[in-house]
């Protein structure tokens, strides 16, 4: 018997979880307060920028989110904003609302556990489906708002399913490091019965409620919306694509559905816009937790063929090897696995990318291997990845 399947057969997990649910045990957060203030206010019709502005800079978390939303691809127009107000006008009202609730459940989702990469992955794709969903929807003469909010919110129940393994988990005798795709087969399992749940407890409005309970249908007879749920049925393949390739191209989007040219201009559009959104929510949480994901093997790799290093933050790392769509390098300070990261790799031609961090591990130098894959690639960065890629893959 394998191992996930040994675990299985000692700790039913579907089995558990719908427990928890049934009575009432899974922990479902309120709705964020600043989120609902904002809505309420706009709703009203009668307010102005700057009484949004006391609102948010009144939180030092969303205050800080709003300004790196503004400042990111998904919103930049011009010159950079340097201060809240100009944020605040930029964002614009109709969205305020749901970048504050996106920084409120960002908090949580990117907090500390034994599931945290796993929990991580899914608020990266939550958020690279809000992007993807609200240029869709503009494209599509649909409401932008909405299908943001849909985007983001359609898939959260993966994040209350994580949140419910960690805590069979920190109970079970057996507890022991699964491979990331064991935990991943529970959640998708129960991410739908969970995901209605905070449709209920928040009573949202039904097209949301649709969004979290309907998305994966692809034809929604009877919806409210039917157009936003084929969206984001077409959002999670192009999610999909995302966490699986460094860079998604037009072949890309149109083997996953066929599309006019403005709507997969869009799609390109909005996946080079990800990457930036992605990282303004980015929180590192404080280590501690044992991991319960099995690391993943690590790649065969070719050496680069120049001596290449890379910087993240004020670390700097030795490029050891390439490997189809990865990077593998070793410095003198772990990475959080699951993170998104901005780094730069130098040589004759320095370059700035994306990239998540799949594994890290300590060797018996005391010395910290990575593993990296770049996320979103485009333009100077793909040719430039091109070029190396083709050593591991030549």
């Amino acid at each position: 018997m394998t191992a996930p399947a040994a675990w299985g057969a000692e700790v039913d997990l579907d089995r558990a979880i719908g427990e928890l649910a049934r009575r009432g045990d899974v922990e479902i957060p309120p709705y964020p307060a600043v989120a609902l203030r904002i809505e309420r206010l706009v709703a009203g019709g009668d307010f102005g920028l700057d009484e949004l502005g006391r609102i948010v800079q009144a939180d030092q978390a969303l205050a800080a989110d709003v300004l790196r939303c503004a400042n990111s691809a998904a919103y930049a127009r011009g010159e950079p904003v340097a201060s809240l107000p100009q944020a605040v006008a930029r964002i614009g009202a109709g969205e305020l609302s749901r970048i504050a609730l996106a920084s409120a459940l960002g908090g949580r989702a990117l907090a500390r556990g034994p599931l945290a990469s796993l929990r991580r992955r899914a608020w990266h794709e939550a958020i690279a489906a809000a992007v993807l969903a609200r240029d869709l929807a503009r494209s599509r003469g649909l409401p932008a708002e909405d299908a943001f909010a849909c985007g983001l919110l359609h898939d959260f129940g993966r994040v209350l399913a994580v949140e419910c393994l960690e805590r069979l988990a920190s109970g079970a005798r057996t507890a022991r490091p699964m491979p990331a795709r064991f935990w991943e087969a529970v959640v998708d399992r129960q991410h739908l019965a969970l995901g209605a749940l905070i449709g209920e407890r928040w009573e949202l409005p039904a097209v949301l409620v649709e969004a979290i309970t309907r998305h994966h249908e692809e034809a929604p007879a009877g919806a409210r919306a039917p157009g936003l749920l084929r969206i984001l049925a077409l959002v999670d393949r192009l999610v999909h694509l995302l966490e699986d390739r460094s860079a998604v191209s037009l072949a890309d989007v149109m083997a996953v559905q066929s599309l006019p040219d403005a709507e997969a201009a869009a799609v390109l559009r909005a996946v080079e816009a990800v990457p930036e959104l992605v990282l303004a929510f980015e929180r590192v949480a404080p280590a501690g937790d044992r991991s319960l994901v099995a690391p993943p093997a690590r790649p065969a790799a070719r050496a680069p063929g120049e001596p290449l290093r890379l910087r993240v933050g004020d670390a700097s790392y030795d490029v050891t090897g390439f490997a189809r769509d990865q990077l593998i390098a070793r410095g003198s300070a772990p990475l959080l696995e699951g993170a998104l990261l901005e780094v730069e790799l130098s040589g004759p031609a320095p370059t700035r990318f994306h990239a998540r961090v799949l594994v890290s591990w300590e060797d018996a130098r005391g010395r910290w291997g990575v593993v990296l894959m770049p996320f979103a690639l485009g333009g100077a960065a793909l040719l430039r990845w091109h070029g190396l890629a083709g050593v591991a893959e030549g």
